[in-house]
C-alpha cells in the first residue's frame, strides 16, 4: 500500500470529515495538496515508488545506516536554522541537559552538542538486537538506555500488569532518568518495520509510541524547556487535537525538512517555553496516559483498542478556537509536501501508465 494511501485519515469518521471540510473551505494550500495526493494514491506507479523506498530503507547495510545518520544530522541542522530549537537559551539551570528519545542513529544528539558543546546528552533507544537502528553517536553506558520505550509501564502509571497479557514479561518497572530534568527533549521515534514485536501490537503501535514519548518527556522537561516531536499530517484529527493541547501550555511552530522527507507527510512540532506544571499540561498528560493504557490493554482481548472519537460539536469548537492558527502553522508544511509530490513521476503519470504530455501553446502568427 502506498505511503499516501496508508496515510489518509478515515473520512467516514466524524472528526476527520469535519476537519477536512473545514480545511477545504478555508485553505487553498490544503486543497492543492489533497489534489496532488490523490493523483499519487490513484496511480499504481505511486505504490511501486513507495515499495522501492521501503525496500531500500530495509537493507541493513552499514552504508545505508551511515547515510541515515547523515540525513538526521542534516535535519537537525535545518531544524536549528529554521526554529532555533537546539539552542533553547538560558533557563537558569546548569548544566544544559538534552534527552533524545528514540535516539538512534543519533543525529539530533550530534546536532545539539554541535551548537551546545558544554551540554550533557542522554538517550533512550530501541536495542538493535530487536530491530532498532544502529546508534552512530556513542554515549557512555550511564547516559543511554537501550529499551523499548513503549513498555515502560510504571512510567505511564500502571502498577500491575494483567497476567493474561501476552507481553506480560516484557513490561518494565524502570523509570529512566526519573530524577533529572532537561532543557531540550526530542521525541523523534517512528514505528519500525524491523522491530520484533507481537502481532497484536501492530494496529496500535503508532499511538503507543507517540504517547510513550510524550508522557516521559512531559515528566522530565524543565519549565520553559523545548520539545521537538515527530508527527504525521497536520490535517489528521488526532494530530490537530495534540497541537491544540500543546498550544495551551507552550509556544508552538511546525517544521518540515525541506531537503529530506519532503514527499512524506511527516513533520516536527517544535514546542518552546513548555509549562509542564500548567493545568492544561497536566490534563494532557493524564489523557496521554489513558490513551497508552487503552492502546495497550483495552478491547475485548485486552491487547488494545482505539481511543473513542470526539464528538463532532467538540471538534467544531476546537476548530473555532484553533482552526485559523492551525492553518497558519500548517501552510508551510503543506506547501513543501505539495511541491515535492508535484515533482514526482507518479503524480504526472496517467492511470494507463503513459506520462501526461506537457501542454505547449501554439505560437500565434
Amino acid at each position: 500500500m502506498s505511503e499516501l494511501r496508508r496515510d489518509i485519515p478515515c473520512l467516514s469518521t466524524g472528526p476527520n470529515r469535519t476537519l477536512a471540510e473545514y480545511l477545504a473551505k478555508n485553505s487553498p494550500t490544503f486543497v492543492r495538496l489533497e489534489a496532488v495526493r490523490k493523483k499519487g494514491w490513484d496511480n499504481p506507479e505511486g505504490d511501486r515508488y513507495w515499495q522501492n523506498r521501503r525496500e531500500q530503507s530495509d537493507k541493513a547495510t552499514d552504508d545505508s545506516a551511515l547515510a541515515f545518520y547523515d540525513m538526521t544530522k542534516q535535519i537537525a541542522e535545518e531544524m536549528q536554522a529554521k526554529t532555533s530549537a537546539l539552542t533553547p537559551g538560558d533557563l537558569g539551570t546548569q548544566p544544559f541537559q538534552v534527552l533524545d528519545l528514540c535516539m538512534a542513529p543519533g543525529g539530533f544528539t550530534w546536532g545539539t552538542l554541535e551548537y551546545n558543546p558544554d551540554a550533557i546528552a542522554y538517550g533512550i533507544t530501541l536495542p538493535p538486537e530487536i530491530g532498532g537502528y544502529k546508534n552512530w553517536f556513542t554515549l557512555s553506558a550511564e547516559y543511554v538506555k537501550y529499551m523499548d520505550i513503549t513498555m515502560l509501564a510504571s512510567e505511564f502509571g500502571i502498577g500491575t500488569i494483567p497476567t493474561s497479557h501476552p507481553d506480560h514479561s516484557l513490561f518494565l518497572a524502570e523509570r529512566p532518568f526519573v530524577d533529572q530534568r532537561f532543557q531540550l527533549i526530542f521525541c523523534g521515534g517512528a514505528v519500525l518495520r524491523s522491530h520484533e514485536r507481537s502481532e497484536h501490537r501492530r494496529e496500535f503501535e503508532r499511538t503507543r509510541l507517540t504517547t510513550s514519548q510524550l508522557i516521559l518527556a512531559m515528566q522530565r522537561i524543565i519549565p520553559g524547556g523545548t520539545m521537538a516531536v515527530l508527527l504525521r499530517r497536520p490535517d489528521a484529527w488526532d494530530v490537530v487535537h495534540l497541537l491544540h493541547q500543546f498550544n495551551s501550555f507552550a509556544s508552538i511552530q511546525l517544521f518540515k525538512p525541506y531537503k529530506k522527507h519532503a514527499v512524506r507527510s511527516t513533520f516536527y512540532l517544535v514546542a518552546k517555553n513548555v509549562q509542564p506544571e500548567a493545568e492544561n499540561a497536566n490534563a494532557a498528560l493524564e489523557e496521554w496516559k489513558k490513551s497508552w493504557s487503552r492502546a495497550t490493554f483495552g478491547g475485548d482481548e485486552g491487547t488494545g483498542e482505539k481511543d473513542p472519537e470526539m464528538d463532532v460539536e467538540a471538534v467544531k469548537k476546537v476548530l473555532g478556537e484553533f482552526g485559523p492558527k492551525l492553518i497558519e502553522l500548517a501552510i508551510p508544511v503543506w506547501k513543501i509536501q505539495a511541491s515535492a509530490l508535484e515533482r514526482q513521476d507518479f503524480t504526472k503519470t496517467r492511470n494507463d501508465g503513459r506520462k501526461k504530455q506537457p501542454y505547449w501553446p501554439k505560437k500565434r502568427g
